[in-house]
């Protein structure tokens, strides 16, 4: 059963609220301290007044460091609004990108960085040339945390179950196609099945990227049964392994298309049907009306994306 919040006597102090916010990122309370500036007692005083005010513990101890309630993952995301709108209200409201200087932290594959930095970067040097980039990987976990505590700012790429606090919006659909070395017995000539269940294949999965179990499961089910040789965590070191042996490799469409322009490989369609994924932005809750954010999301809509796009939906995993 919800517990019904205490009637308040005066307004609750917002040291409070940015308290819980905290605690909730970090589930921990030395680490809310540390990132707040605050001692041990005092961190234990604001979480025992909070306690009072709601009616509700809140944060129960486990081993290592605290879980929320049910009442507090309830408040979270409203709390977290609140303070994103006061923050909004004593921060520069309008972002001016040729004046501004800050990093983005982008999380995103090899693939995605080969894709979309090159053009980024252009965009950048031309219209906010004191922003600079940070591209960055890592697994759905610290995706998760990083998002949530704006060490990371937004992620790129098809990443189902970040949770309901992430926003999505979708980019351009994607799909896999093949990079084999150029021959002249087959360059320019289409893939046939037969010769891809008869080709050794090597497949890249870089970390938090989830499509690659589909391909996989394509290539492995009966109708195909393709032989995996060699797995990866770049796609990036798929393209010289594979311009020097008989191999060939799956990869999205895009990075193949810039792929073959600088070695001796070619793209061909596949034979086989893999599913067609969308390729997404990726940002917490908490940032949705940052200003500064909110102009590299259109940025990169209006560079990459198609009108057939999904506009940042919440998410729902």
């Amino acid at each position: 059963m919800r517990p019904t919040a205490r009637p308040l006597t005066r307004q609750i102090d917002l040291n409070l609220l940015e308290l819980f916010d905290t605690i909730y990122q970090t589930r921990n309370l030395t680490a809310c301290g540390q990132r707040l500036g605050l001692s041990q007692p005092a961190v234990s005083y604001g979480l025992a007044k909070l306690r009072e005010t709601y009616g509700d513990p809140l944060f129960v101890r486990m081993q290592r460091g605290v879980v929320p309630t049910p009442f507090a993952e309830q408040l979270s995301i409203p709390v977290a609004s609140a303070l994103q709108t006061v923050r909004t209200t004593i921060e520069r409201t309008e972002f001016k990108p040729q004046d501004a200087n800050r990093s983005f932290r982008i999380a995103m594959s090899d693939a995605g960085e080969r894709y979309f930095l090159p053009k980024l970067l252009a965009y950048l040097g031309e219209h906010a040339p004191g922003i600079t980039v940070e591209s960055l990987s890592a697994d759905l976990r610290e995706l998760g945390e990083g998002l949530a505590s704006g060490d990371i700012d937004m992620a790129m790429g098809f990443i189902p179950g970040l949770g309901k606090q992430i926003h999505q919006q979708t980019l351009f659909p994607e799909h896999f196609v093949y990079v084999r070395r150029k021959d002249r017995a087959t360059q320019g000539k289409p893939l046939t099945l037969g010769q891809l269940r008869n080709s050794r294949h090597i497949l890249a999965a870089p970390p938090a990227t989830h499509h690659l179990a589909a391909v996989e499961g394509v290539l492995l089910s009966r109708a195909v049964r393709a032989e995996i040789a060699l797995r990866v965590r770049s796609f990036l070191s798929v393209l010289p392994i594979v311009a020097d042996t008989n191999l060939i490799a799956p990869v999205p469409s895009n990075f193949g298309r810039l792929a073959v322009r600088e070695s001796n490989l070619e793209i061909c369609e596949s034979p086989v049907k893999f599913p067609v994924f969308d390729l997404n932005m990726y940002w917490h809750h908490r940032y949705h009306a940052d200003p500064a954010l909110t102009w590299l999301r259109e940025s990169l809509v209006e560079l990459f994306g198609s009108q057939q796009g999904k506009r940042g939906r919440k998410g729902t995993s």
